[in-house]
């Protein structure tokens, strides 16, 4: 009866170690997958790829969006911003034929008058320095029939080997809006110019 006990016992502890035995291949399998899964996931996109049809870049977009929304209300004190359209883009990579969505959109931002607006625009540049957010281009501009400065943001995805191509995901207008009464101590706004032409006093006589 012993002999038997104790044969029992033994086969029992030998299925209990292969059962364990296949649970940690599981766990090795299931852990090993989520690896690989994360490393095919954050394979950076190239748009040179022939192999994808469609590139979403939506996500990138948002990424971009929540960026600059992070600077610019670092400023809500003494800024008023006004996100004023935001539309989904789809365009066709020339090389591979693929297909390829992002989204862009229009900020306000209202200034006091104190403030200048080119210097408000370099202001928003040297905080997205440290970020994927890229400049694109910038200029002096209009909004709503008011003098403005304009920003023009963006991200850059690789496309080739050694070069990328931007897309435009945040245009901001920086204008003057008169109601807003907190100063920005650090955006100066320039002084405008004096006419230091002065005329003879001689000459003002004669005439």
């Amino acid at each position: 009866m012993q002999d038997q006990h104790d044969s029992h016992q033994s086969n029992s502890g030998g299925v209990g170690i292969f059962i364990l035995f296949i649970v940690i291949l599981l766990l090795i399998a299931g852990a090993a997958g989520m690896f690989y899964g994360s490393l095919k996931q954050e394979k950076p996109k190239d748009l040179a790829d022939t192999t994808v049809e469609s590139f979403d870049l939506m996500e990138e977009s948002k990424i971009a969006h929540r960026i600059v929304d992070d600077v610019l209300l670092a400023k809500r004190e003494n800024w008023q911003l006004r996100d004023t359209e935001r539309r989904e883009h789809k365009d066709i990579q020339d090389t591979t034929g693929a297909d390829i969505i992002w989204t862009d959109r229009e900020v306000a931002v209202g200034v006091p008058v104190t403030t200048d607006l080119e210097g408000a625009a370099r202001w928003v540049k040297e905080h997205l320095r440290d970020t994927d957010v890229k400049l694109i281009a910038e200029k002096e501009s209009e909004w709503h029939d008011m003098d403005a400065y304009k920003l023009m943001l963006g991200i850059a995805v690789k496309s080739g080997k050694d070069s990328e191509r931007k897309f435009l995901t945040d245009t901001i207008y920086f204008f003057h809006h008169g109601n807003l009464t907190n100063r920005d101590r650090d955006i100066p706004r320039e002084p405008e110019p004096k006419d230091e032409r002065k005329g003879d006093p001689e000459e003002e006589k004669q005439q």
